[in-house]
């Protein structure tokens, strides 16, 4: 008689890890975590991560994961086609000691942690090596996606743990709409680049975001047929209450996003993203490079004025949120303008041609291959710069 799926919960086997970080030495035997900007697999199956390594780039080589024998590959791709399943996301707030997991529970005061089933105290400690640590008001979020590789011949998943709060806040919001279009649903898995402001510092940094290859207006016909609303829900009226709101534009507001801009870098980072998530309209990229222009015009002054100490410690500090920081070229002996007046002012250059943003990104990408706009540094900014204004770049046909 076979055993009931109440009694045993069914999950797909895991084939390996999808990881945006490792650890790197720093001297006496000791290592410490550092983020990627690229995706790195690991895997117990050295198929596996050749296979993967011919897609996406890098050299498969043997890693050690503690005890246990594996393969690795850090690849170049910071975008790959992946299947997202049905129940392969789950999200808590967790506390890691050097015994393992010691806390785990919903991030609520006076919740449960369902590792003892004990009731969560905000000013419980425990002893960790010389000082204390707070299992509850220590705990970090932790998001785990596992989804199908689309493009590699094997049925398990691969699982992504992370514990930023930008993953951890959106990622859910579409593992849950792909339970509304299906079991397997293909989607695509990115490290998108974002920034942040603190105390007037920028930083900037990469996120994983999982997007699903469906159309909206696909999607909104599968709801409707889920809910029996039929042919009366429509993109302009929305989801019925309690589904996911959807509207003809990106889930993303990026105008509003843009208008919180204070540096014309976070222009350029919420314009790859648009770019990215394939919602850069033309009347998106007219406005954004309008507001590019404007930030960029009013603090040239200010940045111009700035010494390159100045720049350069503006630009390494941590605010604490980025889950990486991408640190710009350090060998070149020159001392560029920083990359936002840079930008500012190719967009002022190619604008006198009638240049779009996307003119910008396809010409810069014929000069810089594999380098995005957002990822670029002062350097290759200040390069492409110099021959927009000499002539030495032409206009995408396209």
């Amino acid at each position: 008689m076979p055993i009931s799926p109440l009694a045993l919960q069914r999950r797909h086997a895991e084939l390996g890890r999808i990881r945006i970080g490792h650890k790197v030495d720093i001297g006496n035997g000791r290592s410490r975590p550092a983020k990627l900007d690229r995706f790195r697999f690991t895997s117990p199956q050295e198929r596996l991560i050749r296979d993967i390594a011919a897609l996406y780039g890098g050299e498969a080589k043997k890693w050690s994961n503690g005890s246990k024998d594996e393969w690795e590959v850090y690849t170049e791709a910071r975008s790959i086609p992946v299947i997202a399943v049905k129940g392969g996301m789950s999200q808590w707030m967790e506390t890691w000691s050097g015994g393992g997991c010691i806390h785990r529970c919903e991030g609520v005061d006076g919740g449960r942690n369902v590792i003892d089933d004990s009731v969560c105290d905000p000013e419980q400690w425990v002893q960790s090596g010389k000082s204390r640590l707070y299992p509850h008001r220590d705990a970090k979020p932790t998001t785990r996606l596992s989804v199908m590789l689309r493009d590699v011949e094997s049925l398990g998943v691969w699982r992504l743990e992370t514990h930023g709060w930008n993953a951890a806040a959106e990622i859910p919001a579409m593992a849950e709409l792909a339970q509304y279009v299906g079991d397997l649903v293909p989607a695509v898995l990115s490290l998108t680049a974002r920034t942040s402001v603190k105390d007037g510092k920028t930083s900037q940094y990469v996120v994983p975001v999982l997007d699903l290859a469906i159309q909206k207006q696909r999607l909104v016909e599968i709801v409707a047929a889920q809910t029996g609303a039929g042919a009366s829900l429509s993109i302009e009226s929305g989801a019925p209450q309690g589904l996911p709101q959807l509207t003809a534009g990106p889930a993303v507001d990026y105008l509003a996003l843009a208008g919180d801009a204070t540096t014309v870098d976070e222009v350029r980072g919420i314009w790859q993203q648009a770019h990215d998530a394939g919602h850069l309209t033309p009347d998106l990229d007219a406005e954004l490079q309008a507001v590019a222009g404007r930030i960029g015009q009013a603090q040239a002054p200010q940045i111009a004025a700035t010494t390159p100490t100045e720049a350069t410690a503006a630009a390494e500090e941590d605010p604490g949120e980025p889950e990486f920081s991408l640190s710009a070229d350090q060998g070149d002996a020159r001392q560029p303008a920083d990359a936002a007046v840079i930008w500012a002012q190719i967009v002022a250059e190619a604008g006198e041609h009638g240049w779009s943003t996307s003119d910008l990104a396809d010409a810069f990408d014929v000069e810089n291959p594999g380098v995005a706009v957002a990822d670029a540094s002062a350097w290759a900014l200040e390069d492409f710069l110099a021959k927009l204004r000499a002539g030495q770049i032409e206009r995408s046909a396209a």
